[in-house]
């Protein structure tokens, strides 16, 4: 398995390769970075990789964790350039007696009328949407029903579009936990509800993309309570730029020995590094677990 978290700013969107399957998380883009026209364009046409419908390149899965901005803001250009095969996103495709339960309430949705918004619908119009994975042996796919979230006050008040969001589980080699931006009471009840992830969670977390960019009001001391030994193995993995802001402060002790091992090649005797931000560069996982910090996009295209 090979991933790229990429430095978006105060955003997110990664690219996982793993048994022929090529996965999209989340769309997010800067001012000064497209993972579609910078990265994903650039990869495919090295390769010479052959179109599959008309003019468009193949994507086994696209993960849309859910409607904000800066998840969703390169969507267009990817749509426009790549056929999407399995499109996972929270939807409103549900119908009979669990509709009121599975479907998100776009009233709720923070910009429902934006044009990126808008794009969201506009892709999966027309799709069956069970919200699966499309490597069900090593992915496991974790949510909160949208309606749950909006009859919980404290969830709805925390922020309904940031509780619907899909998380998602990686275990192929080593194991990536993709924690979108739920927050601190949605992982509290997301993990209470969910058994599987839960489950999963516990046998052990390698790499964390910490939940909702790293930010103070998100640490879940809950979620590394149910991972294996309390604490990720490797990496956590921040998205987020720097500000002087302190609303978006990331939490310290994501870079604390009390919540990650350090057990990576960052590490040595005189300073183990629990934490890396994207705003240090692009940040590549290779096979082994490597990882490398990288500003030139292209020297991570050259290692896929």
């Amino acid at each position: 398995m090979k991933v790229v978290i990429f430095n978006v700013g105060a955003a997110l969107s990664a690219y996982v390769e793993t048994d022929n399957k090529k996965i999209v998380i989340d769309l997010g883009k800067s001012s000064d970075f497209s993972p579609v026209n910078d990265f994903l364009l650039p990869l495919f046409k090295k390769r010479g990789e052959e179109k599959y419908s008309g003019d468009k390149y193949y994507l086994s899965q696209v993960f849309i964790s859910h409607p904000h901005q800066d998840h969703i803001s390169d969507l267009s250009d990817l749509d426009e350039h790549f056929y999407i095969d399995l499109y996972t996103t929270p939807n409103d495709l549900t119908i009979g007696a669990d509709a009121h339960r599975k479907n998100v309430n776009w009233d709720l949705v923070d910009d429902p009328d934006s044009a990126d918004v808008k794009k969201v619908k506009e892709v999966y119009k027309g799709r069956q949407l069970p919200l699966r994975v499309s490597l069900p042996t090593k992915m496991t796919l974790g949510y909160m029903y949208p309606g749950d979230v909006e009859g919980n006050e404290t969830l709805i008040n925390e922020s309904y579009t940031n509780n619907i969001s899909l998380v998602l589980y990686i275990h192929a080699g080593y194991k990536i936990l993709f924690a979108a931006d739920v927050q601190k009471e949605g992982m509290k009840q997301l993990l209470e509800d969910d058994k599987e992830l839960k489950k999963k969670i516990s046998q052990g977390v390698d790499f964390l993309v910490c939940p909702h960019h790293g930010l103070r009001s998100s640490f879940s001391t809950e979620l590394f309570d149910a991972m294996k030994d309390g604490k990720t193995k490797k990496l956590n993995i921040v998205s987020e730029k720097s500000a002087t802001d302190d609303k978006r402060n990331v939490d310290s002790r994501y870079s604390s020995t009390d919540y990650c091992e350090g057990d990576n090649n960052l590490s040595t005797e005189e300073n183990i590094v629990c934490q890396r931000k994207t705003s240090q560069g692009h940040i590549f996982i290779d096979d082994d677990g490597t990882v490398t910090v990288e500003s030139d996009i292209k020297k991570i295209i050259d290692k896929f």
